[in-house]
């Protein structure tokens, strides 16, 4: 057998790119409420309408419109969606209203409902089932960039130069975005009959994908209890008013070192490595309650930041081994996940008038109910199941992009992949 191949690069960065813009869409209007609630001559809570509705959409939308545009090629989709992302932020610039601007916003949440799992799908077609994790891990760092870098740049676009520009310059990025995917991504074939991977239908029939489910929501659920208040959270421990941005900056710094580690050990720890991040949240959401001080606030939220930002990698290598590599794996990752978001707002907004570190003793034991349900995964580490990457990205007649043609040993006559 030969060595592994490295990934290819380009077509991996350009994922990452668009996962990047889709959350930078995604959030963007959280760091705009007051300019927009005065351009749309409303209450902010009812801008925070749009992030919550969005949510609801990317919830109730991800498995249907997977199961949808599983009937076409991963390049051309993924395209679409880019194009769709860059008309909802257009049409937000130009709505003559509130209600037209609220039906763009739907409109990109019926393009987030589709992304991830194509992205996902795309990306572990791309490489050797042995560097799949790895792959997934760089690509995640694009969710992890927008929310530290592409937010903030985006709100001080907006405060700078008005609200317009900074959804008129995310739209552009999209449009650049979906011009160099259909440029640079490498086309798809289908796959053979014998190593398509089970239908969306078929892998939501599976025990073990539930199980992962679950997980995924209770884990989700107490992060955002937690996270949505982490403002007023850390000023009660004693972090000054104008020191939090850097305990936020420290949080998504750290979330990049999870990944970085979430890269070295996905491929290799399966059910055990997600275990120990889940109860690594857990004990840093409990901490929340108990610390003072802004050091100690400070070490415990960067954490926490490593510890969640190494959960959304984790959690969708496990749904794809647990589905055998179907999009459905993606799609209820990506649809849990934004139930979390939704409900733990909500949930954690009720809780904060009774006090002020509550939200994070409710994230705590919602996560530690995640981490027991953790207990039904599957313990096998290891690889994905095999991947189609030669066949499907169309790269088995270049071995010199796609770097290597993974040897099959349970193959008759070690047929070349």
């Amino acid at each position: 057998m030969r060595p592994t191949p490295r990934p290819p690069l380009p077509p991996l960065l350009l994922l990452t790119a668009a996962l990047f813009a889709a959350v930078t869409t995604e959030v963007l209007p959280v760091g705009l409420l007051p300019q927009l609630a005065q351009a749309f001559a409303v209450d902010q809570s009812r801008i925070g309408w749009w992030v919550s509705a969005y949510a609801v959409v990317v919830a109730a939308g991800a498995i249907p419109v997977t199961a949808w545009l599983a009937r076409w090629p991963r390049r051309p989709v993924l395209v679409a969606l880019l194009v769709g992302y860059a008309l909802s932020n257009a049409a937000i610039v130009l709505a003559p209203g509130y209600g037209w601007a609220l039906a763009a916003r739907l409109l990109g949440g019926l393009a987030h409902a589709g992304i991830f799992s194509v992205v996902v799908a795309t990306t572990v077609e791309l490489v050797a089932r042995e560097r799949s994790g790895r792959a997934l891990a760089l690509v995640n760092s694009g969710v992890t960039l927008a929310l530290t870098a592409g937010v903030p740049l985006g709100t001080a676009l907006g405060a700078a130069l008005g609200w317009r520009w900074a959804f008129a310059t995310t739209s552009l990025l999209l449009l650049v975005l979906a011009a160099a995917v259909a440029a640079l991504l490498p086309p798809g074939r289908p796959a053979a009959p014998a190593d398509r991977p089970p239908s969306v239908r078929q892998a939501l029939r599976g025990r073990a994908l539930l199980a992962v489910a679950l997980t995924t929501t209770l884990v989700t659920l107490g992060h955002y209890t937690a996270y949505t208040y982490v403002t007023p959270i850390v000023l009660a421990a004693g972090v000054p008013t104008g020191s939090v941005s850097l305990v936020l900056f420290a949080y998504g710094l750290a979330s990049l070192v999870g990944l970085a580690l979430t890269a070295r050990l996905a491929d290799r720890g399966g059910s055990a490595v997600l275990r120990c991040g889940v109860a690594l949240a857990v004990a840093c959401l409990l901490a929340l309650v108990l610390v003072d001080g802004v050091v100690a606030t400070v070490g415990v939220v960067a954490l926490w930041g490593a510890a969640f930002g190494a959960l959304p990698t984790l959690l969708q290598t496990a749904a794809l081994r647990a589905s055998g590599g179907s999009d459905a794996a993606p799609a209820l990752v990506n649809a849990t996940f934004n139930v979390g978001i939704a409900a733990g707002a909500w949930a954690g907004g009720l809780l904060l008038g009774a006090d002020v570190r509550a939200p994070a003793l409710a994230g705590a034991l919602l996560a530690g109910l995640g981490l027991l349900s953790t207990l039904a995964l599957r313990p096998a580490a290891g690889a994905l199941p095999r991947q189609r990457a030669a066949r499907a990205s169309g790269l088995d007649d270049h071995p010199d992009r796609a770097g290597a043609h993974v040897v099959d040993p349970a193959a008759d006559g070690h047929r070349r992949r």
